[in-house]
């Protein structure tokens, strides 16, 4: 503060109400022990220090009590009465009274040079003498000075609560839901009782403002609530301004001027203008975004005081929540654009988690207004970030109640089916392939179907049903039912010209197709890639899976060369599912646990950075086992010290620096070529079907097989159901004879 105070002969110290404006200059005008502020003089700039007069304008009806105090009736009188003697003049709470004073304070430093000023205000006197020093909010966090504040003001004898453990965390977090305001984080600590730090904080996320219940006897009146705190800083405000204040209550987090026309209704220069009156009287916070505009917000206090006003009148209330639906539904709808234009999801991602508690709000509003399809087409339109990226994941849940009760809404209506089938089963399609990537397959399987039943009537939105279904059947080991259901599909989207369903759809047949050996499995996917050109991500996966299929037909370098494009193109663009599945095909493809100790210990990081994906996300392999397998020979070999090692440091590595890592692994050993899995197990079995089919033969049970497989009994189950169609055989007694007698 000294270095602008230095030069100014009148400093005023602005902030939203509450946020210790006046506590910040009492400490500069007195010794300055409390946070180490210079005294008045070197504050100022004068030495020695002048005399001080302090004058607390806040129960001051007029600006008489100003020439009051300096003994005089008027300005005049008072620049006379100073004249050229040095004086510091301290004008504290003067927010009713800028106004008033404005041009009285500007004629005395004109005629006083020796007079210097602190005023403290939410609004600056706008004069040109005039130096404003912006007050913000405590910093919050682990050891920040607002839980220090908190602290210090809770009664003895509730501090045991606060200073460790669940206590300690819900302190900080009521610390940042009151964005750091003092005069909150003051009253939120007095309040703290014999319920504790916990059952505060479920107030304030209720909404319960005000929980200023205790505070002390000689507290002044404007500081005994957050209401009284805000009726008085604000006085009796325009109605313009009570409006927009009204207006952005209902948003939690940040406004934009685009915000502000869609709630409100107003032009891009009314907007503008309105949010510059706001924050020109400190009702607005303002901080640098991400892409360098400003994020502009009210305080906890402010909003919930102002959002309790506008419940009052429910019709606004009404029309301001359908506003904000509205600014939140065509966010969804450009970033959606922007990931599909190759948009890195570095810039997303952070952009769309500060904004989701206005998202989900948004979706909810639409949800409860009967607007479903709205609320399902924001939903899906974030289905990378909210799912796949599981920043909310509860949003799935909300997905299929809504897209039941349009269901439930449009029963014997053909023509609102019609209408709004294709919306509601995209919705439902990406909470089934979200629950496939899960491992949460009997879902999903309830989910698409639900899907087909809303589709019935639609040939493509059926279609493309068929393909998430097809890829649930795939990943569960109905190779015959998988093919039957995409097939059809493939047709009937290529007929379309959905092209991108289509190649996900070939993605499928590929695998499956790959799993049988056929050594034409990679005609699908080159047909899929040429189909794409511009979609990034897709064709990440289309490689991804041609790489699997070129190491299942024995190509094992050009598989590995494959699936290090495939990483290369998802940085900055891929799910946490494909960034694992990438991984571990360029895992496999490196050569496995064989050769020297680097290229163990590098193929190991790469391991051990999808696994942690794949904790760290919920998401499971689909089926092919070789990560595992290879897992299990590199905890076999001497690098099993070193992986878990590797394993440890990998619980909190990014998707990026996961991929960068795959970009480094090595290429796989030069020695004979590996034959095609054709070679190694009749009747088109994959090498762990075949080793299933062995040890059901020795008399297994699935559950001892997967204990000694190191793979779960439901994988298991899955592989024994297509080593039975494969076999034609119709229980584990003919498995059993099939091996023995030779066939498998």
């Amino acid at each position: 503060m000294a270095r602008p105070a230095a030069r100014a002969r009148l400093l005023t110290l602005t902030g939203p109400a509450g946020v210790g404006k006046s506590h910040l200059a009492h400490a500069a005008v007195t010794a300055g022990g409390d946070g180490g502020v210079e005294e008045a003089g070197g504050f100022l700039g004068l030495s020695p220090p002048p005399p001080t007069i302090w004058v607390d304008l806040a129960d001051a009806p007029d600006a008489s009590a100003l020439w009051t105090r300096l003994g005089a009736r008027d300005a005049h009188e008072a620049a006379g009465r100073i004249a050229d003697g040095g004086l510091l003049l301290v004008l504290d709470n003067a927010d009713r009274l800028v106004a008033d004073i404005a041009l009285d304070v500007a004629a005395l430093l004109r005629s006083c040079p020796g007079l210097r000023t602190l005023l403290t205000s939410r609004v600056p006197l706008d004069i040109r003498a005039e130096r404003i020093l912006p007050v913000g909010p405590l910093p919050t966090g682990p050891g920040s000075p607002a839980e220090a504040l908190f602290a210090e003001r809770v009664r003895p004898y509730h501090r045991p609560g606060v200073d460790s453990g669940p206590g300690q965390l819900a302190v900080g977090e009521i610390c940042r839901l009151l964005d750091g305001v003092p005069l909150a984080v003051e009253m939120a600590a007095e309040a703290v009782g014999t319920e504790g730090p916990r059952a505060l904080l479920e107030r304030l996320e209720r909404g319960d403002c005000d929980p200023g219940r205790h505070r002390a006897r000689d507290t002044p009146e404007r500081h005994r609530s957050v209401a009284a705190a805000l009726t008085w800083a604000a006085g009796t405000p325009a109605e313009g301004d009570a409006a927009l204040l009204r207006a952005l209550s209902v948003f939690d987090t940040y406004v934009d001027p685009v915000a502000v026309r869609r709630v409100t209704g107003l032009g891009h220069a009314a907007a503008v203008a309105g949010i510059d009156a706001l924050l020109h009287k400190s009702l607005l916070l303002s901080a640098p975004g991400q892409d360098g505009e400003p994020e502009l917000r009210l305080t906890y206090m402010a909003r919930a005081y102002h959002r309790a006003r506008l419940a009052a009148d429910p019709r606004e209330l009404r029309r301001v929540l359908d506003g904000h639906a509205a600014h939140w539904s065509a966010y969804a709808q450009d970033t959606a654009e922007a990931l599909r234009a190759g948009r890195h999801l570095d810039q997303v991602l952070p952009a769309v988690a500060a904004r989701l508690p206005d998202i989900l709000r948004a979706a909810r509003h639409l949800t409860s207004t009967g607007d479903h399809l709205a609320a399902l087409r924001l939903t899906t339109a974030l289905e990378v970030p909210l799912l796949r990226h599981c920043l909310a994941p509860e949003a799935a849940h909300e997905a299929e109640a809504t897209a039941d009760a349009w269901a439930a809404e449009t029963a014997g209506r053909p023509a609102a089916r019609a209408a709004g089938g294709e919306v509601a089963a995209g919705a439902l399609v990406a909470v089934g392939r979200w629950a496939v990537d899960r491992g949460e397959y009997a879902r999903a399987a309830r989910v698409l179907e639900r899907a087909e039943t809303v589709a019935a009537e639609l040939p493509v939105a059926r279609a493309r049903v068929a393909v998430a279904t097809g890829e649930l059947l795939r990943r569960r080991g109905e190779s015959a039912l998988a093919v039957g259901v995409l097939d059809p599909a493939v047709r009937r989207l290529d007929a379309e010209g959905d092209r991108r369903t289509a190649a996900l759809a070939r993605r499928a047949l590929a695998l499956l197709r790959a799993a049988h050996a056929d050594p034409e499995a990679e005609r699908p996917l080159l047909r899929a890639l040429d189909d794409v050109p511009d979609d990034a991500a897709l064709r990440a996966s289309l490689l991804t899976a041609l790489a699997r299929v070129r190491r299942a037909l024995g190509r094992d370098r050009e598989a590995h060369e494959t699936a290090r494009e495939a990483a290369r193109l998802l940085m900055g663009i891929g799910d946490p599912a494909q960034v694992a599945e990438a991984l571990e095909t360029v895992a496999v493809t490196s050569g496995g646990a064989d050769g020297d100790e680097q290229r163990r210990h590098a193929v190991a990081r790469v391991l051990a950075h999808a696994e942690a994906v794949r904790r760290r996300y919920g998401v499971v392999p689909d089926g092919d086992d070789a990560a595992g397998e290879l897992a299990r020979d590199l905890a076999r070999s001497p690098t099993a010290r070193p992986l878990r090692e590797l394993r440890r440091d990998a619980e909190r590595v990014s998707l990026h620096d996961a991929l960068v890592a795959a970009l480094f692994a090595p290429p796989p050993a030069d020695g004979p070529a590996r034959t095609a899995r054709r070679g190694t197990a009749p009747h088109g079995l994959t090498p762990r079907q075949h080793q299933i089919a062995l040890l059901v033969a020795e008399g297994l049970t699935n559950r001892q097989i997967a204990r000694r497989l190191g793979i779960s009994e439901w994988t298991v189950t899955n592989h024994l159901r297509v080593v039975m169609q494969k076999l034609g055989c119709a229980s584990r007694v003919h498995v059993v004879r099939a091996v023995q007698g030779g066939t498998a």
